[in-house]
C-alpha cells in the first residue's frame, strides 16, 4: 500500500514521516508534500491508499483537497492530521467518509493503530468486491446445510457432530484431532436492514473475509456458522494448531477490533459473546453456554462479554425489587396509574442499566408487573377487550420482556390505556375537545395536540370522537374552521387573505380549496352569492 502525508509544516510533516518510517507495515511507498497542489503532483505518478492530511492549510484546506480525491478515487482513506478539535471540521470531515482523525501532536503508537486499521478496512473492501465481481458462491447449498445441522448440535437437538466435523474438514484442509477452539458468538443488535435468503452465501463470505483479515496475526482458521434468521447473527470458531498459539487477551483484542469495524463497514452494531478455550468434544457444551448467554442479555448492548457475566441480582437487588414492587401496590391500589407509570419507567432505566440483569430476572419482574396490572384490571372491571386490540394484543403484553426497549413501551402502553378507560367519562372529554377547538380556531390544530390536552392518545380519542359526532377530528374541525369563514364573509368587509388567518390557514390556497371541497364554491363566489340573497 501507499501512503501520502501532507501538512504545510516541515517539523510535523517530517515527524509522522519518520514515525511511520519505523513502523513494520506492509508500506511500498511512503511520500511527503507541503500543500495540496505538491500532492496533485505526486498523484500524477503514484496511486495513494491512504493519505494523512493536515485539515488547516494555506491556499487549500485539507477537507477541500479531500473532496476534490475522494470525487476521484472514492476507495481512498483519509486520515486527518489537526490540533483543532473543532465540532464544525469535525462533521465536515465525517460527512467526506473520512476514515479517522488524529489529534496533534500524534504518539507513534496511535498514529500506527489509525493506520492499521485503515489497512485493514481497505483490504477487506478489496476481498468483498473481488468475491462480489467473481462470484464465487458455488458452496452456497452445502454450507447452508452444514450450518443448519451445526446449530441443531450446539442447541442440542441432535448429537450428530459430522456436520460440524464437515465444516472444520473444509476450512482446515483435513482434520487434526488435537486442534484447539475459541468460539465466540455474534448477535446483530442493529443493522441497516435485514438479509434476503438469497444474500447468505455473500453474508458468510463477507463474515469469514472480516474475521480472517483480524485473526492473521494470531495464524489462525476460522469457521462462520449461520444461524437461522434475517438479521445475521452467527458463531465464530477460531482454530489454533496448539493449546501454546492461544492467547486470550490478544484474542478479546482481536475481537474487539472486529466489533468496531462491523461497525464501520457494514452499519451493524453488535454484541460479542466470547467463549474459553476447548477441544472438539467441549465444543458443543461451550456453544451452548454462549447461546444460553445471549438468551439472558436482554439489555442488548454493544460490547463484549464472557461467558458467565451475565449473572442474577444480587442480595440488595432483590430487596431493593421487592421494595419497589411493594411500593407500586400501594399506588396502584389508590388508582395513581401515572405515578405508577412514572416510578415504573424510572426504575426499568436503572434496572436495564445493571450489569446484574438475566433473562430469568426480567421474566420474574414482568410476571410480578402483569400480575398487579391485572389485578388492577379486575378492581375496575375493566376487560381485557377494552385494553389490548389490534394495536398491543395480551400475547405481546404477556411477552415482551425478551427485549428491554419493548418491554418499556408495552409497560407504558397498557398503563396509559388503563388510565384513559378509567379516567373522565368519554363525554366530557368530546365536550372538552370541542371547547378546544373553537377556543383555537385561529391556529393549526393538530390531533396529537388535541389528544395529549384531554389525556388521551390520538387513536383513542380519535375513535370515540367519530362514535360520538359522526365526524373524524379533523373533518370537524375543517367544518368548525368553515363556518367561521362563512360568518366573517357574510358579516365583514375583511379581504378574504385576513379571513383564511382567522379561520387558521397560513397559506391562503390551502384555505380556497379547502373551503370549495366543503362549502362547494369559492370563498369570493359565496360572499357574492350572500349578498345577491339579501337584496
Amino acid at each position: 500500500m501507499n501512503i501520502l502525508i501532507i501538512d504545510d509544516e516541515p517539523l510535523i510533516l517530517n515527524t509522522v514521516y519518520s514515525h511511520i518510517r519505523k513502523m513494520e507495515l506492509p508500506v511500498d511507498i511512503i511520500d511527503i508534500a507541503g500543500s495540496a497542489e505538491d500532492a496533485r503532483i505526486k498523484m500524477e505518478k503514484v496511486y495513494y491508499d491512504i493519505f494523512l492530511c493536515d485539515i488547516v492549510m494555506p491556499v487549500e484546506d485539507g477537507i477541500s483537497f479531500a473532496k476534490w480525491v475522494l470525487e476521484r478515487y472514492p476507495d481512498c482513506k483519509f486520515i486527518f492530521l489537526t490540533a483543532h478539535v473543532d465540532f464544525e471540521y469535525m462533521k465536515e470531515a465525517i460527512s467526506l467518509r473520512s476514515f479517522d482523525y488524529v489529534l496533534q501532536p500524534a504518539g507513534k503508537e496511535e498514529l500506527q493503530s489509525v493506520l492499521e486499521r485503515a489497512m485493514m478496512q481497505i483490504s477487506i473492501e478489496r476481498k468483498n468486491r473481488e468475491l462480489i465481481d467473481a462470484a464465487s458462491f458455488y458452496s452456497e447449498h452445502e454450507m447452508d446445510i452444514l450450518d443448519g445441522n451445526a446449530m441443531r448440535y450446539f442447541t442440542g437437538l441432535t448429537k450428530e457432530d459430522s456436520f460440524i466435523r464437515r465444516l472444520v474438514k473444509i476450512r482446515m484442509g483435513r482434520w487434526i484431532p488435537d486442534m484447539v477452539y475459541y468460539p465466540f458468538l455474534i448477535q446483530i443488535i442493529k443493522a441497516k436492514s435485514p438479509w434476503e435468503e438469497e444474500e447468505r452465501a455473500l453474508l458468510r463470505s463477507i463474515y469469514i473475509n472480516i474475521i480472517d483479515e483480524i485473526m492473521l496475526p494470531l495464524h489462525t482458521q476460522n469457521i462462520v456458522i449461520l444461524r437461522n434468521d434475517t438479521v445475521g447473527n452467527f458463531i465464530g470458531l477460531t482454530i489454533f494448531d496448539n493449546e501454546s498459539a492461544a492467547d486470550q487477551e490478544k484474542l478479546h483484542d482481536r475481537l474487539e477490533n472486529m466489533r468496531l469495524l462491523f461497525l464501520k463497514l457494514l452499519k451493524m452494531e453488535i454484541a460479542v459473546y466470547c467463549g474459553d478455550f476447548c477441544n472438539f468434544e467441549q465444543l458443543r457444551d461451550m456453544c451452548g453456554q454462549l447461546l444460553e448467554e445471549q438468551k439472558n442479555n436482554v439489555r442488548c448492548v454493544s460490547r463484549l462479554y464472557h461467558v458467565g457475566q451475565i449473572s442474577g441480582l444480587s442480595g440488595d437487588g432483590r430487596q431493593s425489587l421487592e421494595a419497589k414492587i411493594a411500593s407500586w401496590k400501594v399506588l396502584l391500589n389508590q388508582n395513581h396509574l401515572l405515578e405508577f407509570r412514572d416510578s415504573l419507567l424510572r426504575f426499568l432505566d436503572y434496572f436495564f442499566s445493571s450489569n446484574d440483569v438475566n433473562r430469568e430476572i426480567v421474566m420474574k419482574l414482568h410476571q410480578n408487573i402483569s400480575e398487579m396490572i391485572l389485578n388492577c384490571m379486575a378492581s375496575m372491571n375493566i376487560s381485557s377487550a377494552d385494553v389490548f386490540d389490534a394495536k398491543l394484543s395480551y400475547y405481546e403484553f404477556m411477552y415482551c420482556w425478551n427485549q428491554a426497549d419493548e418491554m418499556k413501551a408495552t409497560l407504558k402502553y397498557v398503563i396509559e390505556r388503563l388510565y384513559e378507560i378509567s379516567g373522565m367519562p368519554d363525554q366530557d372529554v368530546i365536550q372538552s375537545t370541542i371547547r378546544y377547538i373553537r377556543q383555537n380556531i385561529d391556529s393549526d390544530i393538530m390531533v396529537s395536540e388535541l389528544a395529549s390536552r384531554v389525556g388521551r392518545n390520538p387513536e383513542y380519542l380519535t375513535r370515540i370522537f367519530k362514535k360520538s359526532t359522526g365526524y373524524s377530528l379533523k373533518k370537524f374541525i375543517d367544518m368548525e374552521k368553515m363556518d367561521v369563514a362563512k360568518q366573517l364573509l357574510t358579516t365583514t368587509n375583511l379581504p378574504i387573505t385576513s379571513i383564511s388567518g382567522h379561520a387558521g390557514y397560513a397559506n391562503y390556497s390551502n384555505f380556497t380549496r379547502s373551503f370549495k371541497q366543503i362549502v362547494g364554491c369559492t370563498p369570493t363566489e359565496y360572499r357574492e352569492l350572500e349578498k345577491n340573497d339579501e337584496k
